[in-house]
């Protein structure tokens, strides 16, 4: 009797019923320091980054302390995710461990902002891509599918997502260092009111906005969206945010 009563506790524990995530268990860093802009949304985006990590049976460490970026911390997780960042938020010291975990073979997850942070690191825009120069108010546009396949995209059934969100412009294409996953649509949006950014021509005509691409040894996913807080309770979005995070950690197929 007393078997049979460990017996079903063990096959009852959490440990055992982990159907959300069938790419087994997985350490996340969540990074949302700024010295920079600071996005209305943020203490949501937290949450709702928390709360994906527990659908998903992953363990997580929530952060704004840049004192953590060394090199035996970071080795226990499997990527780091930068949500809304801005500015310079990391010292020498702190970028060269980060540059030693990506060469290990780790992931790096960058969330809305991470074209708009680290703008004076030259190692930090190459595994980016692409800087960010402007935005048009946030209003709804149509987002482009280009990928069916990506663990982000691949439950994506339409060619067409309209979304509303606060649409980045930048000032290269990421095209030419990256695979692109999702682009927007220009003529969906009004992307030549430009409010804020004098000068700066926010029209790009081909314009990417999510990509991905393997670098130095290690996976780096960029993502434009993410501004709007309500994106963060969008089941669509939170499945991209889940799956960036699973192609980063090197557990896709």
């Amino acid at each position: 009797m007393l078997r049979f009563f460990l017996f079903y506790l063990i096959m009852m524990s959490p440990v055992y019923l982990k159907a959300g995530d069938p790419f087994g268990s997985l350490n996340i860093l969540i990074f949302s320091k700024t010295n920079d802009y600071r996005h209305e949304s943020t203490e949501e985006a937290k949450l709702a980054m928390a709360d994906l990590c527990r659908e998903y049976f992953w363990e997580y460490y929530l952060t704004e302390d840049s004192s953590i970026f060394y090199d035996s911390f970071l080795e226990r997780f499997d990527v780091v995710v930068f949500l809304l960042t801005s500015g310079n938020i990391l010292d020498t010291i702190q970028q060269e461990s980060l540059i030693r975990y990506i060469r290990s073979g780790k992931g790096l997850v960058t969330i809305h902002s991470g074209s708009f942070t680290e703008m004076s690191w030259p190692w930090w825009g190459k595994s980016v891509c692409a800087r960010f120069t402007g935005h048009p108010p946030e209003q709804e546009g149509r987002l482009i599918i280009e990928d069916f396949t990506h663990p982000a995209t691949r439950h994506l059934e339409n060619s067409m997502w309209m979304v509303k969100d606060e649409f980045y412009s930048f000032d290269k294409n990421p095209r030419e260092c990256a695979q692109v996953l999702i682009s927007v649509d220009e003529d969906s949006y009004d992307v030549d009111d430009n409010q804020w950014f004098p000068g700066v021509n926010q029209r790009m005509g081909d314009h990417p906005l999510v990509w991905c691409k393997e670098f130095e040894g290690g996976k780096i996913f960029q993502s434009a969206l993410g501004h709007n807080a309500d994106l963060y309770q969008n089941k669509m979005h939170r499945k991209l945010l889940a799956g960036a995070i699973i192609w980063a950690a090197g557990k896709s197929n």
